[in-house]
């Protein structure tokens, strides 16, 4: 497999994921389009897990554990809608999770991360928390916390999603259970709550379902990635999400404050760049 074919399909799958952002941010029931996503994982991956081999138990430990942490991420992501700007809570989420999966890879994993690539993941979360002091008005306490929680969720997912795809005799068995079962938590928590799916009006289908499959792409393809390369650089090349969705920003949603996130994206641009070069 080249790496180079890896590292675009990395790169398109940070594309989807702004995109998948940009969609729950400017929809204005970001609950009712989360649990729309689960739907289409359900619709498309119910008849693709009976092409691939059943998991193995140990295989299984990780799926169930990972339903249970995207499910607890993604109520995170809906709760901190609610207590601070998403130009806040998200850039410092997302930095601290590639920073948090670096020091894991580093110091538990061993895995094989140069110097250089060190610094790339360190430019990164610069990058990151740059854009989400510079865009915000004041320092939100309970904000951060939401944030570093979130961050947590999803340096804990991501790590365990990638050593089971490892260890799958077959990849596609994880990924395909990963992706039927890891949305069903929040579609639970969206029908029975009056402000998810049974607030009528408040969503338009045609976005769940464009967002639903760009929640599928922006994460399969980034698990499918981590077989080929290491788990932390894969986490921070992605981040280029955030320069999409700063471009995504200005030019759709007409955000002002977008302007403000040019520097900290060449930075994370710059890091992103340096992995490239590491993962040659």
């Amino acid at each position: 497999m080249s790496l180079n074919f890896v590292f675009l399909l990395i790169l398109f799958a940070a594309f989807c994921h702004a995109g998948w952002s940009t969609i729950v941010k400017k929809s204005g029931n970001g609950l009712a389009i989360m649990a729309m996503t689960s739907i289409i994982e359900i619709i498309i991956f119910l008849p693709l897990v009976f092409t691939v081999p059943l998991p193995s138990t140990n295989i299984w430990f990780f799926i169930f554990a990972t339903t249970i942490l995207h499910g607890f991420y993604r109520y995170s992501v809906i709760t901190s809608y609610k207590y601070g700007d998403l130009s806040f809570v998200y850039p410092i989420a997302r930095g601290g999770s590639v920073l948090i999966i670096g020091l894991i890879s580093l110091l538990i994993i061993e895995s094989n991360i140069s110097v250089l690539g060190v610094i790339g993941i360190l430019l990164i979360c610069f990058g990151l928390f740059m854009i989400s002091f510079l865009t915000a008005r004041k320092f939100n306490r309970i904000a951060f916390i939401i944030a570093i929680t979130t961050a947590s969720l999803i340096a804990t997912y991501t790590i365990l999603d990638g050593m089971a795809v490892r260890r799958s005799e077959n990849g596609f068995t994880f990924i395909y259970w990963m992706l039927l079962l890891n949305g069903i938590p929040m579609l639970v928590y969206a029908l029975l709550s009056k402000n998810g799916l049974r607030k009528k009006n408040s969503y338009n289908l045609i976005d769940g379902i464009v967002a639903g499959i760009l929640a599928i792409l922006g994460y399969g393809l980034v698990v499918w990635s981590m077989q080929f390369i290491e788990i932390a650089y894969v986490s921070s090349i992605r981040e280029v999400s955030i320069v999409l969705a700063t471009l995504l920003s200005f030019y759709l949603l007409k955000e002002k404050d977008a302007k403000k996130r040019v520097i900290p994206s060449i930075i994370i641009f710059i890091g992103v760049t340096i992995l490239y070069f590491q993962i040659k």
